[in-house]
């Protein structure tokens, strides 16, 4: 078994009960997990062997599973006008002044300081908070997709048993790559000897048969015990 597993995932993605199962199940397998603002290239470098990856698409270098979404919320300071309104839709945002680019805590700075507003993933929103800046959730909004994506080539072995821990499957389930491999062996082993022992059974009938002699019959009914006289 290769003895290294590389994970890469963006800001707010929070990955650390599948990381906590994966090393209770190898203790002997390095896995490295980084942070990286772009996910999907670190993979594509060679850097990671799978890749949480935020509204990205299959193609033909990757597969892609599909595992949750999470909406996108309005980020403001906490005494923007835009908080008394008690619904808000994207047609509000149409006049504000937006702060672009990547979320990070200088942009959360800029946000606090009153520069302009930002549409971020929830949990980015949540993993970047400050007492000054809220983030409210749109009536209209979009939504942030997360997927787990690797190579089509050159796929890590461990790829299948991590996807599993993902989806909840446990340690001794039949769909883990090496419980179905030793259910395969194991069953394999177990229609041996039983080919074996009937081959055995049947040979020793047939010897116990052609060593026992019948008892023959003569079509006549046995003869009745003789019945005492009776006494005058």
């Amino acid at each position: 078994m290769t003895s290294r597993f590389a994970l890469s995932f963006p800001r707010g993605v929070a990955v650390g009960k599948w990381t906590r199962e994966f090393e209770r199940r190898h203790p002997h397998v390095e896995l490295v997990v980084a942070p990286s603002a772009d996910p999907v290239s670190a993979l594509m470098a060679g850097e990671a062997d799978m890749a949480f990856a935020r509204d990205a698409v299959p193609d033909d270098a990757r597969h892609l599973i599909p595992l949750y979404a999470e909406d996108v919320v309005l980020v403001m300071h906490h005494e923007h006008l835009l908080t008394l309104e008690k619904k808000l839709h994207l047609a509000d945002l149409e006049d504000e002044p937006r702060v672009e680019g990547e979320p990070s805590e200088a942009l959360m700075r800029r946000i606090a300081e009153g520069e302009g507003i930002a549409l971020w993933p929830a949990s980015v929103a949540k993993a970047l908070r400050r007492k000054d800046v809220v983030a409210v959730r749109l009536e209209d909004g979009e939504q942030s997709s997360i997927g787990l994506t690797w190579p089509r080539e050159g796929q890590h072995p461990l790829v299948d048993e991590f996807i599993g821990i993902v989806r909840g499957r446990t340690a001794h389930s039949s769909r883990n790559p090496e419980v179905a491999a030793e259910q395969a062996a194991t069953g394999k082993r177990a229609g041996k000897s039983a080919s074996g022992t009937g081959a055995a059974s049947k040979a020793g009938a047939g010897k116990s048969g052609a060593g026992t002699a019948r008892p023959r019959t003569t079509g006549k009914p046995a003869p009745r015990a003789a019945r005492g006289r009776k006494r005058r």
